[in-house]
């Protein structure tokens, strides 16, 4: 292939790919993003399962959705936050869904990885976990180097917070009073 067509055809792809992103912006509704490899964690019996998981399925409540990778720097990423949420609210007020990026686990440690999240969800049953096998939605949420990301959505489906980054206790604080807020928002059964 001619040198200028192959960079003509690298930078379309570029392009190509980035159009497919779609970062997930205050007060616009959450980008799509499915996840059929592996997917949601559900229990079957004595055993889990896996079944597909879309973001489309949002719960009917205040939805914290946490997507980090499956590596020991990225374990405690949002847990300040995910802490405060359990001390500050009853369970079933606020639905948490944590997405692992099994991509960017390192080599070998998929099977620990798995068997700790099984635990986890053993005692947080009412909790959505989701394995995404490829690291789908580091590309589809435009995630970043470290593809981690912490959203907040409202029962519209539209998102009220959105951060990279690990919170600091200022921001761990304003956070829960937005949480709050959201949830005081919440129509009654019925009157909707």
């Amino acid at each position: 292939m001619h040198p200028v067509r192959a960079f003509l055809c690298l930078l379309f792809s570029l392009h190509v790919g980035s159009a497919l992103a779609a970062t997930p912006t205050v007060d616009e509704p959450l980008p799509p993003l499915d996840i059929d490899d592996r997917g949601e964690l559900v229990a079957a019996g004595d055993d889990f399962e896996f079944v597909p998981w879309s973001s489309a399925d949002s719960p009917d409540t205040v939805h914290v959705i946490q997507y980090f990778g499956a590596k020991l720097s990225h374990r405690d990423l949002f847990e300040p936050f995910t802490d405060a949420l359990e001390e500050h609210f009853e369970p079933g007020a606020v639905h948490v869904t944590t997405l692992l990026n099994m991509d960017a686990a390192m080599w070998g440690t998929s099977g620990m990885v798995l068997s700790e999240l099984k635990k986890n969800k053993r005692r947080h049953p009412q909790a959505t976990m989701v394995v995404d096998e490829e690291g789908t939605g580091v590309e589809a949420w435009d995630l970043g180097e470290e593809g981690t990301g912490l959203i907040i959505i409202d029962l519209r489906g539209v998102v009220r917070y959105f951060s990279r980054q690990p919170l600091d206790e200022e921001e761990v604080a304003s956070t829960i009073e937005l949480v709050r807020e959201l949830i005081g928002e919440q129509p009654v059964r019925g009157e909707e």
